[in-house]
């Protein structure tokens, strides 16, 4: 495939699919009439330098941005990342080991200590790599509507500008079919998801309960809804599913597209996860003891009722579960066996 159908394909593929059959047949007729009759490469990639980088010809044909991180920003946006995300595990990991061994008073044996402080490391760096992230993007989301990005790189000098943009980088490009394509925008919120579910699970006992409100404190936790000890009882295997959905997200970055591998990978983790899931619905402690019986009060009925009906609460959902899992396995493997064009 030549530089031209390349940069037209670097362009197309940030577009509306409704707009690109247009786009496209504009952009190949533009580029005609720039090229003279029996052009040379170098006439070529003159025009196509002119014509200037794919992803801010694409920004100009949309009025309104549809981008969670713009093309004028993106570089920028991912090498803040690379620089602030690895000193942040870092000042995190020597936080926990001053903390916890370094300062080590021999009340609990050293083995344990040693264990607690590994589990809250992974703990903390999960939660601060997501803090990060969070803030980040929500920074630069704010810098790119306001426009204030050279501003931001002038009183950022440490993050210097990458080499212009040149038609001989069409050559590493990888075609990639569109419902192949893993966008940006997937690979931000699935990090966001990783985030708050990471969050809601450890925290269960203080973010998922019975809230009471009134006028003069306002609204109120009176007691959680699930048996934080038991919740904790999987930890370890939430850990493995909360870590190798860390993976999955970055090697999605990485590939940028869904692939068999990518497909399967995501399969395990979808299978693991929803079995995890069942297995915790099924204890018959998970709900917190003194929460049925205050919920049978408020609704004036009887805590076998209630019981009852949590219990085929947590059914529906985990068939839910099951048939959202499968549809998303299904969809994942479809697109990975979709053929280059």
């Amino acid at each position: 495939m030549n530089l031209i159908d390349v940069y037209i394909y670097e362009v197309i593929r940030r577009l509306p699919k409704k707009t690109r059959e247009v786009k496209e047949l504009e952009l190949k007729s533009k580029i005609k009439d720039m090229l003279p009759d029996n052009y040379s490469e170098s006439e070529e990639k003159e025009v196509l330098l002119k014509l200037g980088n794919p992803a801010e010809l694409a920004a100009s044909y949309q009025a309104v941005s549809t981008h969670l991180i713009g093309p004028h920003v993106y570089n920028t946006y991912i090498r803040t990342i690379k620089l602030v995300i690895p000193w942040a595990i870092f000042i995190t990991i020597l936080v926990q080991i001053i903390e916890n061994i370094v300062l080590y008073t021999g009340e609990v044996a050293l083995l344990t200590a040693i264990i607690k402080t590994i589990s809250i490391t992974i703990v903390n760096i999960i939660s601060v790599s997501f803090h990060v992230l969070f803030w980040v993007t929500i920074a630069f989301i704010v810098i790119e509507r306001t426009g204030n990005i050279n501003n931001f790189k002038e009183h950022m000098p440490f993050l210097k500008a990458q080499q212009e943009w040149t038609p001989d980088d069409l050559i590493k490009v990888k075609i990639i079919p569109t419902d192949k394509y893993i966008p940006l925008n997937d690979i931000v919120f699935s990090f966001l998801g990783i985030a708050i579910f990471s969050v809601v699970y450890f925290k269960a006992n203080h973010l998922i309960g019975i809230y009471t409100s009134d006028e003069r404190d306002g609204l109120k936790f009176v007691m959680p809804i699930f048996n934080q000890d038991i919740l904790l009882s999987y930890e370890p295997i939430i850990l493995f599913c909360i870590a190798l959905s860390i993976g999955l997200t970055f090697y999605k970055w990485k590939v940028g597209q869904w692939t068999i591998r990518l497909a399967v990978i995501n399969a395990f983790l979808q299978v693991v996860t929803t079995i995890v899931f069942i297995l915790m619905a099924k204890q018959p402690d998970l709900i917190h003891g003194p929460a049925i019986p205050y919920i049978a009060a408020i609704m004036e009925t009887t805590a076998s009722k209630v019981a009852f009906s949590i219990d085929r609460i947590l059914l529906v959902i985990i068939l839910i579960s099951i048939v959202a899992n499968g549809i998303d396995i299904f969809y994942r493997f479809k697109r990975a066996r979709i053929k280059h064009g």
